[in-house]
């Protein structure tokens, strides 16, 4: 498969290290160029031009040499589609848009096809026995691959069309990962996989859902900056967290090297409280973090654990 001569504004953002609407705006002001759907505006730029761009601001060039790889998710789960996307977030081939409608997952499929159909059996408005078969009724999309995600009908999706299917009861990242890279035709192991094997996460991580509050202090200081800020602790592992949906107030970040005071206030982590390092800040709508972290006391420590067992 040879590589796109246009990329989705989220593709071209990913590529970028960018948010999706900041794209959009570099389009509209000429600064990237492409091509408009003429009947949806949707905007696709193109592979010379993000090739220019990265030029000029001296980008690293390494992900632009790789084939991109679209992953369609439909679910209205926003534990499953947090987790599979955090799962995939180190690997640049992936790109994920995620659809919580079927009528709005199947108008997706007929403007692009994707490379990959990742399927919830929980879909609102139309059962997902009829999205797949409505896909293998379309001529181009009867060889797309599907992946279905189901409680107890794992069996019946496969007599419905779909190519593989997971179990929604318990998941784990191994056999998730196997089973899209499988479909996908890719190989595990990344194009740069000795660097991403010095850092990949040697830890079990869980999918969590869990209110949490945030302090902030500038590194050279123990001074706390402002109010605690909200935010939703989504997946967790021995060493650190992602954290989603940062609500900050009156006050943004500083300007200066900082970190998180994390502090949780509901089971099953009611009353952890630890320092954290930021490593990964992310800003597409909404503010969320990777962190890790820093001097876990004992009892902290078994707590964390504890989700594992």
């Amino acid at each position: 498969m040879g590589l796109k001569e246009f990329l989705t504004t989220r593709e071209a953002a990913k590529l970028l290290n960018i948010s999706q609407s900041t794209v959009s705006r570099k389009f509209d002001r000429g600064v990237l160029f492409g091509k408009k759907n003429p009947i949806t505006g949707e905007r696709f730029v193109s592979r010379e031009s993000i090739t220019a761009f990265m030029k000029k601001y001296n980008l690293s060039m390494e992900g632009l040499a790789l084939q991109l790889y679209r992953v369609l998710l439909g679910t209205p789960d926003d534990q499953l589609s947090s987790f599979i996307q955090k799962t995939f977030s180190e690997d640049k081939r992936i790109h994920f848009e995620r659809m919580g409608f079927g009528c709005d997952l199947l108008i997706r499929c007929s403007k692009e096809r994707p490379d990959l159909l990742i399927l919830d059996e929980d879909l609102p408005d139309i059962s997902t026995a009829e999205v797949i078969k409505s896909i293998r009724r379309m001529e181009e999309m009867k060889d797309l691959k599907v992946l279905f995600f189901s409680k107890t009908k794992t069996n019946r999706a496969l007599e419905w069309g779909a190519d593989e299917t997971l179990s929604k009861e318990r998941i784990e990242e191994g056999p998730l990962t196997r089973k899209i890279y499988s479909l996908l035709n890719l190989s595990i192991f990344r194009p740069d996989q000795e660097q991403i094997y010095k850092h990949k996460r040697r830890s079990p991580r869980a999918a969590l859902n869990v209110p949490a509050k945030i302090r902030i202090y500038r590194r050279s200081s123990p001074n706390l900056l402002g109010d605690p800020a909200r935010t939703v602790l989504e997946n967790i592992s021995s060493g650190g967290a992602y954290l989603n949906d940062i609500r900050l107030r009156r006050r943004g970040l500083p300007g200066v090297p900082f970190g998180f005071i994390l502090e949780v206030d509901h089971p099953p982590l009611k009353g952890l409280e630890v320092h954290c390092k930021v490593v990964r800040l992310e800003s597409n709508g909404a503010l969320a973090a990777g962190v890790q972290f820093m001097n876990l006391t004992q009892e902290h420590q078994r707590m964390v654990e504890s989700i594992f067992q």
